[in-house]
């Protein structure tokens, strides 16, 4: 192709950049791979097993596309209804408070809309028939974070987990078995697969810390393989690329594929930026995109499509840090070249103040990544308060979405009350926050039961109580708690939320939906 050249020589710039090992990329249109490359190496400490195209990389989050599809061809067979109860399907169901129960539908679930908490535990068992046991147990810690009737953007694996438990309790056969017969073999992606042992025996791409340095481990849960649980390659991934842009073509209807790319939550950003049934959908410059995205690191992919115009960009890689070339920098390059695309587009139109509804957000939130923070009218303009300071929001014209500058950067918030929504969240820079009323900590709290050491493969952290409270050391430095309310405490960090089963603390999320396995 034309742009070639300078594609690969910008890639190489990215990667030394970066301290990226290996990485493939790969374009299509809606027939066949227009141009595919790779780069670098599968482990630095081999550094002649070069990457290539049919090199193997686990692509996360990238695998919900395939989950859709499946429903929507189960929907199509009248196996499934999307907008039926999820108790209809699963009878056991139980949360820690049910409230919502009855009304969380497969749509909600599937588009990330039914109020159910985060969740990312790369580590669990390693035989998918604890599916059920590991739902039972981690279900019924759950308390809803908003109502599915207010359809507000939460991404929640345990959402995608539930559906695929109930495709596999419906159809009789394990999720993978399905998704082989159903998606894998139908489109021929014969590089991809779900078993870590079976990856070995291609050329797979092993993980790396940013450097890149070699990390020795792949994380394996095999209760989560619906929601990330896939290793593939990037001329596998543009296979699938392809019946995205082909109206779901040879495997669902073009009606079951415009289900899958409408709209269904808004993340309230200054640009098209939404979810629909295991789908992203969101604008770039002047171009609607469709795919996702997928983050486990230190793997990084992405599926971008964009329907319109027939063209795609799948790619993969294996370094901790590079989750801004997988999802932005590459296909942004190649994308601006493919579809003729302006250089800058402006998207911070303004809008007008709606006081009488933004009134309705006053009080005090958390979010997982900002911890505690307040929003205030003030001279009848809403203003957000945290560790930083004041920030007076401005209106976008983008209805309920606003903004503030920190720094060189501006920030959203979208206050879902102005669109006639909920008034007990908001969402900042995509990210849900809930109304919280924080309460002193109970007397007869003993904060040791919270202490020890609490880690993943690439991070660690060491809680400790004391007589002024309870503290967390990451990296050699120390940040003080205050208490929220239950298990949950901030700090500057984020949100602090102790996972409890078996009325022991077994878990920490800290300032994202990564659990962190008591050790």
């Amino acid at each position: 192709m034309q742009y070639q050249e300078r594609w690969e020589r910008k890639i190489r710039e990215f990667m030394d950049t970066y301290g990226i090992a290996g990485l493939a990329v790969a374009v299509s249109d809606r027939e066949k791979i227009l141009w595919h490359n790779a780069y670098g190496v599968t482990s630095v400490e081999k550094p002649w097993d070069k990457v290539t195209t049919q090199t193997l990389f686990r692509i996360a989050s990238c695998t919900k596309i395939t989950l859709g599809i499946l429903v929507m061809r189960l929907v199509e067979e009248g196996r499934l209804d999307l907008d039926a109860p999820i108790i209809q399907y699963v009878p056991w169901l139980q949360f820690r408070d049910n409230s919502t129960r009855d009304r969380i539908t497969i749509r909600r679930l599937l588009s990330h809309s039914a109020g159910l908490p985060s969740e990312y535990t790369p580590d669990g068992p390693h035989d998918e028939d604890k599916l059920e046991e590991v739902l039972k147990e981690g279900l019924s810690t759950l308390e809803p974070v908003t109502r599915p009737e207010d359809q507000l953007y939460y991404y929640s694996n345990w959402g995608i987990r539930l559906v695929a438990y109930a495709v596999q309790s419906i159809m009789g056969k394990p999720f993978t078995q399905l998704e082989k017969e159903y998606i894998l073999q139908p489109l021929g992606m014969d590089h991809t697969t779900f078993t870590l042992c079976e990856a070995a025996t291609f050329s797979l791409a092993v993980p790396h810390r940013a450097g890149p340095e070699v990390l020795h481990y792949i994380p394996v849960n095999a209760t989560r393989h619906a929601v990330g649980g896939l290793f593939s390659t990037v001329d596998d991934m543009a296979k699938l690329a392809r019946l995205l842009l082909n109206d779901g073509a040879p495997l669902i209807s073009p009606a079951s594929m415009r289900e899958m790319m409408t709209p269904q939550t808004s993340l309230y950003l200054n640009y098209r930026n939404e979810y629909g049934i295991t789908m992203r959908l969101k604008q770039y410059k002047t171009i609607a995109l469709a795919g996702h995205d997928g983050q486990s690191p230190p793997y990084f992919a992405s599926i971008w499509t964009v329907p319109e115009r027939g063209f795609a960009v799948t790619l993969t890689l294996n370094t901790d840090g590079g989750d801004i070339l997988s999802t932005n920098l590459i296909p942004e390059l190649i994308l601006d070249d493919l579809c003729a695309l302006p250089k800058s587009v402006e998207l911070w139109e303004s809008g007008r103040y709606c006081p009488e509804r933004e009134r309705l957000h006053e009080g005090t939130y958390l979010g997982d990544a900002n911890g505690l923070f307040s929003l205030q009218m003030i001279d009848g303009k809403p203003v957000l308060r945290d560790k930083d300071g004041e920030h007076l929001l401005y209106p976008h014209s983008r209805s309920g979405v606003y903004y503030y500058t920190a720094g060189t950067q501006r920030v959203c918030v979208g206050l879902p009350a102005v669109n006639g929504g909920s008034a007990d969240h908001l969402m900042l820079q995509s990210l849900l926050c809930r109304r919280v009323d924080a309460q002193p900590l109970p007397a007869n709290t003993d904060l040791r039961e919270y202490e020890g050491a609490y880690g993943t493969v690439l991070e660690r952290y060491i809680v400790r109580c004391s007589e002024s409270g309870l503290s967390i050391e990451k990296n050699g430095g120390t940040h003080a708690c205050v208490y929220v309310f239950g298990d949950t405490f901030a700090c500057d960090l984020g949100a602090v939320i102790f996972i409890r089963m078996h009325q022991k603390i077994v878990g920490v999320r800290v300032g994202s939906s990564t659990t962190h396995n008591k050790r």
